[in-house]
């Protein structure tokens, strides 16, 4: 890890990736991972990657995505991303993400909740793993990107009204690097909550350096909660059960085998359901019964990351329904970002879930997530090759002496005490009982 570099990515999801991957290759690149490259919450995403049918009608597309969102979406931004989304798609067949295909080798098409077509390539049930590593083994043979794993962003280096560097810890020591162009693709918020599908390192830094510098930011209170999360008595990460499983024709059944809601509907309303149910059964879970899937004794071929998260727990899905509650899953909120990455801040970037541009309003469709992270990504990167410019400053030593869990922490605090600011009712009904 050096002292300068043309462009700092922070970030080693899907967003982070694309940036890395479409900047000038005449750029030095640092690509920054706080842990491993694969613990970002885009190697979690099962359902896959939505994008506009061949012969669809585009509006009805976007129709669906602004329902999701209750119409605080941005019109422009939502006709801009589903407007390109097949280019995108098969950017990523061309880097070489392998997408199912049917008997017919047509592309095979997953439904899932919020839609009203089969609009989801996938891969089995693991497709942001399989993106992912497909783009990161392309970047690690990128010779002017370094990645740096087990490397902490914990906070920008600003002059005047410029970023011109981050502040990390590493391997036991404090470090500054300075820059030209930082892009913040840090992820969610999922790990200051004591129940999420994220990864526990997923946290919120990002953001709350953003707030911390006065960077403009959006609808932090817009947190989605997914209706099918395993249930598990321990608190931590747990394991997403795919909304792909209910497009298949799995259905919702409360305690004593009861169908009680559509569940095909928006995340948030199928949520809010299941809660209302569990509330008056005065049980932990409901269940998610696959009894009307087609071929459903080849359940564990078709997804075996659900059933592989569900036999450690002793569920056989062939044979078993599934014990499911809802959990904290994704941040419709963010930094303010236009598409092209570009913030309230010169030379400061925002693209991924670590963003906010406006494509998902109050409540994402869907599948938009991986969508959203790979096209802009790749604007960013556009945007950084074409107007990057030099800057002159003096170069200094990091002196930092506080503890970097006792750093974390603050940034966490700060995150929760707005999002309490912002919506109290969301803070008590879905955080303050994390203990978060």
């Amino acid at each position: 890890m050096k002292g300068f570099y043309d462009v700092v990515v922070v970030g080693a999801g899907a967003a982070g990736l694309s940036c890395a991957l479409n900047l000038d290759p005449s750029f030095e690149v640092c690509l920054i991972s706080k842990k491993d490259m694969s613990e970002a919450n885009s190697y979690l995403a099962q359902g896959g990657i939505s994008a506009k049918r061949v012969n669809e009608d585009i509006d009805d597309y976007i129709e669906d995505t602004l329902r999701a969102g209750h119409y605080e979406n941005d019109p422009e931004v939502v006709r801009d991303i589903l407007d390109n989304s097949l280019e995108v798609v098969k950017s990523l067949i061309g880097y070489g993400v392998p997408f199912e295909k049917d008997e017919q080798d047509q592309y095979s098409l997953h439904k899932e909740g919020g839609h009203r077509l089969a609009r989801v390539y996938h891969v089995g049930d693991f497709t942001g793993k399989s993106i992912c590593e497909t783009m990161a083994q392309r970047v690690m043979s990128s010779p002017n990107i370094d990645v740096c794993e087990d490397t902490t962003f914990y906070d920008l280096i600003v002059e005047g009204d410029r970023a011109i560097g981050i502040k990390v810890y590493a391997k036991g020591r404090y470090q500054n690097i300075y820059s030209r162009a930082i892009v913040i693709a840090t992820g969610g918020i999922g790990g200051i909550f004591d129940s999420s599908t994220n990864f526990k390192s997923i946290s919120g830094e990002g953001l709350s350096i953003a707030i911390k510098h006065g960077v403009e930011v959006s609808n932090i209170e817009y947190v989605q909660i997914h209706p099918t999360v395993l249930y598990d008595q321990e608190k931590g990460r747990h394991s997403l059960i795919t909304e792909a499983l209910r497009g298949e024709g799995g259905i919702l059944l409360d305690k004593n085998g009861k169908r009680f809601i559509d569940e095909l509907k928006p995340r948030d309303i199928v949520s809010k359901a299941i809660r209302s149910k569990m509330e008056a059964d005065r049980s932990d879970y409901v269940y998610l019964s696959l009894e009307n899937i087609h071929n459903r004794d080849r359940v564990d071929e078709n997804f075996p990351t659900v059933f592989n998260a569900c036999m450690e727990k002793g569920i056989d899905i062939r044979n078993d329904m599934i014990p499911i509650c809802p959990g904290q899953h994704y941040h419709m909120g963010g930094i303010t970002a236009q598409i092209d990455g570009q913030t309230s801040m010169k030379a400061l970037y925002a693209i991924g879930e670590a963003a906010c541009t406006g494509l998902h309003g109050r409540n994402r469709l869907a599948s938009n997530s991986l969508l959203e992270a790979c096209y802009c990504g790749m604007r960013c990167s556009e945007n950084i090759n074409i107007s990057i410019d030099d800057f002159i400053t003096e170069i200094k030593e990091n002196h930092e002496t506080r503890d970097i869990d006792e750093i974390l922490e603050d940034h966490h605090r700060l995150l929760i005490d707005r999002i309490r600011e912002r919506n109290k009712d969301f803070y008590e009904y879905w955080l303050k009982n994390e203990n978060a």
